[in-house]
């Protein structure tokens, strides 16, 4: 499947009535098994690249080449479509055009570019300060003009909530949506109440997904999003801590009996693995 049949099925994915869940995935390994357990589309989340190729937060470490290479090897091994974090733009409107241009090549079938700043505080690397509505819109204005085929989606998502509260967080998205964002994207929205209320100022606009990363919160399950009128739940951290959890296991197995090799199950051994691999799509 080329390129951009790849993100007009992400399109025609995110329009449909029925919600599209996609895992958060970080390397052709976790992208290949989310294909094969069948989910349509994946997330190349970027926490989860800087905690699985750096080992570190994800505070901005990793390069847009960086990221880039990693995504064309994810594209190079499954053929569902691939919506990639690309975090600020890594960088202004000029480096968010050539972001785009490196994304799309690369594989992606659409990006997420966020409203914090470029370069954060170096004695608060976690924190989320914003740029200004006026320099997210020209960033927005740029990854359209930067792509090559229409069909690609590009995500506006907005930290505005965590930083100024609701009102400016909806502020934000409906003016994300009036400039053309394919979708949008609201973070650290953790209440009912707040979540409707983005869903109405978007008012259709464009569609909009959510984060799905905790037990336990008031709306934790696509199924009520989808009733919400959200069109697209992540779920970005649930492979990697599923792995996180079996290397724990593995690793305090290994060292307590080291003449004994850990048995991987059947379906992920890597004979069962190379097997299904002799076939270039399988």
């Amino acid at each position: 499947m080329i390129i951009s049949e790849r993100a007009r099925q992400l399109r025609s994915l995110v329009s449909s009535p029925d919600i599209l869940c996609a895992p958060g995935v970080y390397d052709a390994f976790s992208a290949y098994r989310a294909e094969q357990a069948g989910f349509e589309a994946a997330f190349v989340s970027g926490s989860a690249l800087a905690i699985a190729h750096l080992g570190r937060p994800d505070i901005g470490l990793l390069s847009i080449t960086e990221t880039a290479d990693i995504v064309a090897r994810i594209a190079d091994r499954v053929t569902m479509p691939l919506f990639v974090d690309a975090d600020q733009g890594f960088g202004n409107r000029f480096a968010v055009a050539r972001t785009m241009r490196l994304l799309e090549r690369a594989g992606a079938s659409g990006i997420q570019i966020e409203d914090q700043v470029e370069v954060k505080p170096a004695d608060a690397p976690l924190s989320r300060p914003l740029v200004s509505i006026e320099t997210m819109l020209g960033k927005i204005a740029a990854a359209q003009d930067a792509r090559v085929n229409e069909a690609m989606m590009i995500s506006a998502r907005t930290d505005a909530m965590t930083m100024l509260g609701i009102e400016e967080a909806c502020r934000r998205a409906a003016a994300f949506a009036e400039a053309g964002a394919d979708m949008v994207f609201v973070e650290s929205l953790s209440n009912r109440a707040d979540m409707e209320r983005v869903v109405a100022a978007v008012a259709g606009r464009a569609p909009i997904l959510h984060n799905l990363l905790r037990v336990g919160e008031e709306v934790s399950d696509a199924a009520t999003l989808q009733e919400m009128g959200y069109a697209v739940a992540l779920f970005p951290s649930v492979p990697l801590a599923a792995v996180g959890q079996a290397l724990d296991q593995a690793f305090a197995s290994l060292l307590a009996r080291p003449a004994t090799i850990p048995q991987p199950p059947d379906r992920i051994g890597a004979n069962a693995f190379i097997e299904r691999a002799k076939h270039p799509g399988g």
